[in-house]
């Protein structure tokens, strides 16, 4: 899910900065402060709405600070979600599908009932029927099962096992046939 979040808060810029562009050396600061932000993926700062007219100089601090007040926009999964997003990457042990800025994993057991098999020649995975094929590109519908978000990285965990849930073609096709 994407958020907004408006912010207050005092930003420290460094005095070579004040040169350039106060505005976008704070936008630069203020990315390069929530890289690694714990309650979900820092996307950017959508918009600096007031910037103080005078900067404050701290005892031992090597920066001149603004107070700031901003909005920036995060990404953040939520359990039990339903998302829609595109095949990356096929490995052995499932498939990892772009949601949003994230690269989330649907492990091979959390697709379907029907054992699966890996063939790593094609890069694909399929059923013993060869009705279910996973591959680079393909378009799935799938619900967050879990996710954990840290500095350090970002984990999201998918299933596809639900009615409504899968390979978008196949359900489009299933859609249709119960018609």
């Amino acid at each position: 899910m994407f958020y907004l979040v408006d912010v207050e808060e005092k930003v420290g810029i460094e005095a070579q900065k004040l040169k350039q562009n106060i505005q976008e050396s704070i936008e630069e600061k203020l990315e390069e402060l929530h890289l690694k932000e714990k309650n979900g993926v820092f996307l950017g700062v959508v918009e600096i709405k007031k910037i103080g007219e005078t900067g404050e100089i701290l005892p031992e601090k090597p920066y001149i600070y603004f107070d700031v007040e901003y909005t920036s926009l995060f990404f953040q999964p939520v359990q039990n979600e339903i998302v829609e997003g595109y095949v990356t990457e096929v490995a052995e042990f499932g498939p990892f599908v772009r949601i949003g800025p994230i690269d989330a994993l649907v492990h091979i057991s959390q697709i379907t009932k029907e054992k699966l098999t890996y063939n790593p020649e094609q890069d694909i995975i399929t059923s013993k029927n060869s009705k279910i094929v996973i591959k680079k590109g393909e378009e799935v519908r799938a619900m967050v099962a879990n996710s954990s978000i840290s500095e350090e990285r970002v984990r999201v965990n998918l299933t596809m096992k639900q009615e409504g849930l899968g390979l978008i073609k196949s359900l489009s096709k299933s859609k249709k046939s119960k018609k």
